[in-house]
């Protein structure tokens, strides 16, 4: 016979531990979900004082409960998730050609970082390559 795992909630009430992690998973992944719909709706990324109370308070949300579903869902912290988003928009940039008309500078910080150092460890980190590299192998493609 399986024994049940029980604890007692703040309220008094007596409840089954995996139902209670169930129903927490579900409050995570409806967070995450609207953490998505915020960014690909609003960009808050492309601010680069962009704080994870900032998204907290857009979404009703807290930052511990925002900070458990990316890591939940992405296994990374909010910083490394905000900056997967502002890696893919310079990414964008460059496939659609912006490195021909725009300087590196107004790339990175139209997509939300303030420093080429920054942007460029991020970069690279993320991609694998340097944004130069990336952009070398893109003009060789063409």
């Amino acid at each position: 016979m399986k024994v049940r795992k029980l604890i007692e909630e703040e309220s008094g009430r007596i409840v089954d531990i995996e139902e209670r992690k169930e129903v927490i998973n579900i409050k995570h992944n409806e967070i995450y979900k609207s953490i998505i719909h915020y960014f690909e709706k609003k960009r808050p990324y492309c601010n680069p004082d962009f704080t994870a109370s900032q998204l907290a308070s857009a979404i009703n949300s807290n930052v511990s409960y925002i900070s458990k579903a990316i890591k939940i869902n992405n296994d990374m912290n909010f910083n490394t998730f905000v900056n997967v988003y502002r890696i893919n928009m310079v990414k964008i940039m460059f496939d659609n050609g912006d490195h021909k008309r725009y300087t590196m500078k107004y790339i990175y910080l139209t997509c939300g970082f303030k420093y080429q150092s920054t942007f460029n460890k991020v970069f690279k980190q993320i991609v694998g390559m340097t944004p130069t590299e990336y952009v070398k192998i893109i003009e060789e493609q063409n």
